[in-house]
């Protein structure tokens, strides 16, 4: 399987451009982008609000207006398929505007509550005299009773056939009819709003379009327009919604991603050469030029998700420095919701002196370090930072979709317990974790460690041995960059800063924590792999008879990941900020979000790891003496 994740965040690139006024404005003789977008999760209106200020003095030009509420209701059309979770976390045209002849198979409150957030977003964003972005996946798939109605609006299943329960498709976007009901979606849209930029997702997470070879289920649609090309189809999708804008008035720019560019490379290739003015896909645009430049990388794919806060500096300096080589190119600055004021500072100091090189990064980096933490601590906390930035990077670099993302929380490595024969938990010893749990097919293909995203991430003794080394240098330099930053907190006199400095540091040990559960499971299921569970061993108790090397070797992953997860407990208990990201409410617990009462279910994991330690025996000869 190809890395979607990783791939569709490439994607989240938006337009960028600067006021002769903003932080990132060019100094003379220095090309800066042509538009910035700002984007962060927000909560409610004031925060969206602050936010909005606060980037609008660092120099956005833009603001993504669509973070909103998880659609849960296309999870509660079967909570045992676990694939709308994907599309569930994104916006989409019809989530915000339901057409009327839609009206009756989409939930209009759901709609209406997210039309009023845009609605009032807008207000400020023309307040401040900013833009607004959408950022979605399309087409979107809707439900089968739609088809149901209209036959002859079903476009591409659209779905992960390894991971859906049922076949899910969008509306084929080579209707008129169907382009004309995006159409005036968009309109309604637009005067909510001053979008006037569209960046999408398509051919991933519940989306696609007909007949694109980086579908999930492969090429397909309805017959009848298999012989259209790609690029009227796509181009043809973006002219509707710049119609829809321009029926606003208002001039807009459309780009989309494939979910998985690299497969359909010949494709993409044919879908630039007819592009219009204003579209762009896969980063591209007709005449050739850079569409994007991203500047930070956080949510579920950034290499550090579901761990908050952690700093990226060096990366976003690269980035700054990117958004410069190229001032015809879009960037897209991506921030934490808990962002460090690092970045703040370094976008500003970026500004008066742009950089050229790694050398003028890290002396920028060092004016931003010696700024926060003074003169004698300066160097202590550019090494901090460059640890922090060199674990991540060593993460990101073991390739296919982000192992946290997939492993800890889709498959909830975190709170599952690691138990030799997973099938004979009881209902009890499985309902806590289970139901979010990311699987869809068998019970032993969920009871398998490995089997995240439709392929085993990590399979066989080589494979775990790569990872493990990997994973240890992550965490040992993730854990180097924490003491660096508690040994500043210890010689700075500033509350706040003293404050930053150890959240920071216990976000790192938790990241380190993660890691080494992410280590425990590749090990654990390796030795599984490597033994015949079906075999009851046959123990002969002659002195001094040495015992099975998987035994002992699973004996000591299990205590590694108890005394580990015994340390995230008291990083959890012991924190003054949140360190990971949890669900508000346990009713919002989902397949992307950790239970809130995170530390209790830590401690079931234990209890049952404990309980089930001994079975193993039944398989493994025991060591004797």
């Amino acid at each position: 399987m190809p890395p979607r994740l990783l791939v569709l965040i490439a994607g989240l690139a938006a337009a960028f451009s600067l006021l002769s006024q903003s932080a990132l404005a060019a100094t003379p003789g220095d090309a800066a982008p042509a538009k910035v977008i700002f984007s962060a999760p927000t909560g409610d209106l004031a925060a969206f609000r602050a936010f909005a200020i606060r980037a609008a003095a660092l120099g956005a030009t833009h603001i993504v207006i669509s973070d909103l509420p998880k659609s849960r209701w296309q999870w509660d059309l079967d909570r045992s398929d676990p694939y709308p979770n994907w599309g569930m976390m994104q916006a989409s045209i019809f989530k915000v505007v339901v057409p009327p002849e839609l009206a009756a198979w989409l939930p209009a409150d759901y709609a209406r509550r997210n039309r009023d957030i845009i609605r009032a977003r807008g207000a400020i964003l023309r307040e401040l005299g900013l833009k607004a972005v959408f950022v979605g996946i399309e087409p979107a798939w809707v439900p089968e009773a739609v088809f149901t109605a209209h036959p002859d609006w079903r476009g591409p299943r659209c779905d992960q056939p390894v991971r859906s329960r049922h076949a899910y498709y969008s509306m084929c976007v080579d209707q008129p009819g169907v382009l004309a009901i995006y159409r005036r979606a968009v309109a309604e849209l637009c005067k909510a709003a001053p979008i006037d930029t569209f960046d999408l997702i398509t051919n991933d997470s519940g989306g696609g379009f007909c007949w694109s070879a980086s579908l999930y289920p492969g090429a397909n649609g309805p017959s009848w327009c298999e012989g259209r090309s790609m690029a009227d189809r796509i181009t043809g999708f973006f002219s509707a919604i710049q119609a829809g804008a321009a029926d606003a008035g208002i001039r807009a720019d459309v780009s989309a991603f494939y979910g998985s560019g690299m497969i359909a490379r010949a494709e993409v290739d044919s879908v630039v050469a007819g592009l219009r003015p204003g579209q762009a896909l896969n980063g591209r645009t007709r005449d050739g030029s850079a569409d994007s430049v991203r500047i930070g990388q956080y949510d579920c794919g950034d290499g550090t998700y579901p761990v908050v806060g952690i700093p990226q500096v060096e990366e976003i300096a690269e980035g700054l420095e990117l958004s410069r080589a190229d001032p015809s190119a879009r960037a897209f600055v991506s921030l934490q919701a808990d962002e460090a004021p690092w970045t703040d500072d370094l976008i500003r100091r970026f500004r008066a002196h742009p950089t050229h090189g790694l050398a003028g990064r890290i002396a920028l980096i060092r004016e931003v370090a010696a700024a926060y933490a003074g003169e004698a601590e300066a160097d202590n906390l550019v090494d901090a930072f460059h640890e922090v930035g060199q674990a991540v990077a060593s993460f990101r670099r073991m390739g296919g979709d982000p192992l946290l993302c997939v492993g800890v929380v889709n498959q909830r490595w975190l709170t599952r317990p690691f138990v030799p024969f997973p099938l004979e938990l009881t209902p009890a010893e499985r309902g806590y974790y289970r139901p979010f749990q990311f699987q869809a097919n068998s019970e032993a293909e969920a009871a398998d460690l490995m089997n995240t995203q439709g392929v085993e991430f990590v399979h066989g003794y080589s494979g775990a041995w790569l990872a493990s080394a990997n994973l240890d240098y992550v965490a040992a330099t993730a854990r180097s960059a924490a003491d660096r930053m508690e040994g500043i907190a210890g010689r700075i006199a500033d509350a706040a800063k003293k404050d930053r400095l150890a959240t920071t540091a216990s976000r790192l040990r938790a990241y380190a924590c993660l890691c080494r559960t992410a280590r425990n499971a590749i090990n654990y299921q390796a030795i599984l792999d490597r033994t015949d569970t079906t075999r009851t061993v046959r123990q002969v108790p002659i002195y001094p008879l040495d015992g099975d090397q998987r035994l002992r070797e699973l004996q000591s992953i299990t205590r590694e990941e108890i005394d580990n997860v015994d340390e995230l407990i008291g990083l959890l208990q012991s924190a003054r900020h949140p360190l990971l990201a949890v669900a508000p409410t346990p009713a919002e617990e989902d397949i992307f979000l950790l239970n809130p009462d995170l530390v209790a279910q830590l401690r079931r994991k234990v209890r049952i790891m404990l309980d089930h330690q001994l079975d193993a025996n039944r398989i493994y000869q025991r060591r004797q003496g």
